[in-house]
């Protein structure tokens, strides 16, 4: 089966679960994904209408557990997550709401409609992560009593996901490694705040279940890393359980250790020969174009986005420029560097061709 451009990166994305996963399994997810959404537009539908049915499960769910009412109550971009601050609302009870500032902007038009078509005069806070003065907002509202809701798999603070890949700490998924903010347990560790994993997800017959998982009572003397970890292991069994049903497939691909700084600018070379490596490569450039020749060692494509990924090795660098059809004759035999530069011109040679040694996917080789 062939896929485009997107389903590769999809289908990238659910080997972080699945690592043998072919197109068939991707097509599953994405069958099951459409069939979520028609669902949830009916359901919707109904609610708009007036039949109220939608949210009893989520009321009931909610007067069981009166612990809910605060500390903070960790969810993920899973069904119809956007209902979550209802059962607040319909309680009474405002709560803040902890998000990024892209989420901000799609989210909150939402669910603040959501909240006047619903006739609920409770307000919502919304705090961004990184506006001026978010940290003491959340103390205070914490210290308060009032419950704070946050989408863990947003994964994101004020530098945005180049900050997690750079910074976050290090999560091991059966298909690669992603990295997970701490920013949140160490408040939650700070405070001696209670937290409360809850998430919703659609069932067979168009009914919501809502699920809630308790943690220990965690303080200052608890290790952030530790919590976040265990916070994760919770999201991402969630995920496996019902993927057809998660939002949020892209923050895999942008959370990934492979497209941190480091590894994006990367080179198999240590830097001290470096400039040996080059002045041998421009020496071949020079004398030798004719008879020398530019080989392959890993399967290496350019993704959308401008991502070159060395495939054989699960590793990931801006393509700066090269594009996939570029790689058409080195995956077909083995070009000398004067041929190369009859298809592509002597800047190619010269920059891609010694980025790609540099790198460790290609080498230079003698006559066949």
């Amino acid at each position: 089966m062939l896929l485009d451009a997107d389903r590769v990166w999809e289908l990238w994305n659910i080997r972080a679960f699945w690592p043998e996963a072919g197109p068939e399994d991707l097509e599953r997810i994405r069958t099951g994904r459409q069939e979520v959404l028609a669902r949830e537009r009916e359901a919707f539908a109904g609610l708009w209408s007036g039949d109220r049915g939608l949210l009893a499960p989520g009321h009931e769910f909610f007067a069981k557990h009166p612990e809910l009412r605060s500390g903070v109550i960790v969810s993920l971009h899973l069904g119809p997550y956007k209902l979550l601050p209802e059962i607040y609302l319909d309680a009474g009870i405002s709560p803040v709401v902890l998000v990024n500032e892209e989420a901000l902007e799609q989210m909150r038009p939402e669910v603040e409609a959501t909240r006047e078509r619903l006739g609920l005069s409770t307000p919502i806070t919304w705090i961004a992560v990184g506006a001026k003065g978010f940290v003491l907002d959340l103390m205070r509202a914490a210290r308060s009593g009032r419950p704070i809701l946050v989408y863990f798999d947003g994964n994101s603070g004020g530098d945005g996901f180049v900050g997690t890949r750079d910074q976050g700490l290090p999560y091991a998924l059966p298909g690669r490694e992603v990295r997970i903010r701490t920013g949140l347990a160490r408040l939650i560790c700070r405070l001696s705040l209670p937290v409360h994993c809850v998430s919703v997800h659609w069932e067979e017959g168009g009914t919501l279940a809502w699920s809630l998982q308790e943690t220990p009572a965690w303080g200052p003397r608890d290790d952030p890393d530790r919590v976040t970890r265990l916070l994760a292991d919770w999201m991402f069994a969630m995920i496996r359980q019902f993927p057809a049903q998660w939002h949020f497939w892209t923050m895999l691909k942008e959370s990934c250790s492979c497209f941190g700084s480091a590894q994006m600018s990367g080179s198999q070379v240590p830097m001290g020969l470096r400039g040996d490596y080059q002045r041998a490569y421009d020496s071949c450039c020079d004398r030798s174009s004719a008879t020398v020749r530019l080989v392959l060692q890993s399967e290496i494509e350019v993704w959308p986005g401008q991502v070159l990924a060395d495939l054989t090795d699960d590793r990931f660098f801006d393509a700066a420029g090269l594009s996939d059809a570029d790689l058409d004759a080195l995956r077909c035999g083995e070009p000398t560097l004067a041929e190369l530069e009859q298809m592509h011109g002597e800047a190619w040679v010269r920059f891609h061709g010694l980025r790609l040694c540099l790198l460790g996917m290609a080498r230079l080789g003698g006559p066949s």
